[in-house]
């Protein structure tokens, strides 16, 4: 598989699709997954003072501590396989989360390029709903309630807009629409990883 020379942060509203493009692209290009939602899934069903840290906040619509954010991000980067570049599923969604990772990533002299994949809201209540039924049932009974959605779609559109500002400054960022059937989806972002691979490499 092709290696890219740099790292990609895929970033979505909820249900867009960015797991569904993440396994595309990962059959394509030699990636390794950087998921901050596993690991905040995982940590809904932990008991300890994490857990419990993780139920107070994802648990109610609200996004994962800054701290146990800067700690993941940390320890993923010190694990990156030095044959392969990173996906960043997810994450980071706060502004200061992306300014930590992009120095982070400096630090190490690594590159990365962003998406962000649109959806309607009326999109994302319909998706939601129909996702309970999958492999993750439980969590989605949990976290997939029309009072969390709601919350979570007003927490993309005031908080997580910030970070797609500051990446587009850096000149670092795509949108992407979601809301096209999904081979439409991927060959948007293919089409723009070729360009910036292309132009990264010129």
């Amino acid at each position: 598989m092709e290696k890219l020379g740099f790292n990609i942060i895929l970033l979505g509203m909820i249900t867009s699709g960015k797991e569904t493009q993440a396994n595309i692209l990962k059959k394509k290009y030699d990636l390794k997954f950087v998921e901050s939602g596993v690991y905040w899934r995982k940590l809904l069903k932990k008991r300890g003072a994490e857990g419990d840290w993780i139920r107070r906040t994802t648990g109610k619509g609200e996004p994962a501590p800054m701290i146990l954010m800067k700690k993941f991000l940390i320890r993923e980067l010190s694990k990156k396989p030095k044959n392969k570049d990173l996906l960043f599923l997810g994450n980071p969604r706060l502004k200061p989360e992306a300014q930590l990772l992009k120095k982070l990533l400096n630090e190490k002299k690594q590159d990365f390029f962003a998406f962000y994949i649109t959806l309607p809201d009326r999109e994302v209540y319909r998706r939601s709903f129909n996702r309970k039924t999958g492999n993750m049932k439980t969590i989605y009974k949990v976290l997939d309630t029309k009072k969390i959605i709601k919350a979570r779609i007003r927490y993309h559109k005031k908080q997580v807009s910030k970070t797609v500002k500051y990446f587009k400054a850096l000149n670092k960022l795509k949108i992407i629409n979601g809301n096209q059937p999904i081979p439409k989806v991927t060959k948007d972002i293919l089409k723009v990883i070729r360009e910036y691979k292309k132009w990264i490499e010129n």
